[in-house]
């Protein structure tokens, strides 16, 4: 199994999921909701690197090529989660996968800036 490059984002924006319901409406307008899993589900993770050497993008470049893009799920490297007291997500009851590609950006003279959005996968 596969684990995400061990490099320290320089930012993280989270978005937790809601768990799955069905929504039934009556007639008079009113909702009853049924939850339907335990596990939260669209669960984002948006990181982002700056000023990555080539040697560092690379890294992460390959890890996304040799998980097929969104295809095979990953574990994170503590490091994604690196100042953190406790991980918002447990790696015990979620995976996690690509959402979309790297965007891929030149911060200065070799150095690159690459962002991507990741989403949990429930095991």
């Amino acid at each position: 199994m596969a684990t995400f490059p061990a490099l320290e984002p320089s930012t993280r924006a989270l978005t937790y999921g809601d768990y799955p319901q069905l929504v039934h409406e009556g007639a008079s307008g009113g909702q009853v909701r049924f939850k339907t899993g335990s596990d939260r589900v669209s669960q984002r993770l948006t990181i982002t690197f700056e000023y990555l050497t080539e040697a560092q993008a690379k890294l992460l470049l390959d890890h996304y090529e040799e998980q097929q893009g969104s295809l095979i799920a990953f574990d994170l490297s503590a490091q994604v989660w690196s100042g953190y007291a406790t991980v918002p997500i447990p790696a015990a009851d979620y995976q996690w996968r690509y959402a979309g590609p790297f965007e891929v950006g030149i911060g200065a003279p070799l150095r690159y800036n690459l962002s991507v959005e990741l989403e949990t996968v429930p095991i």
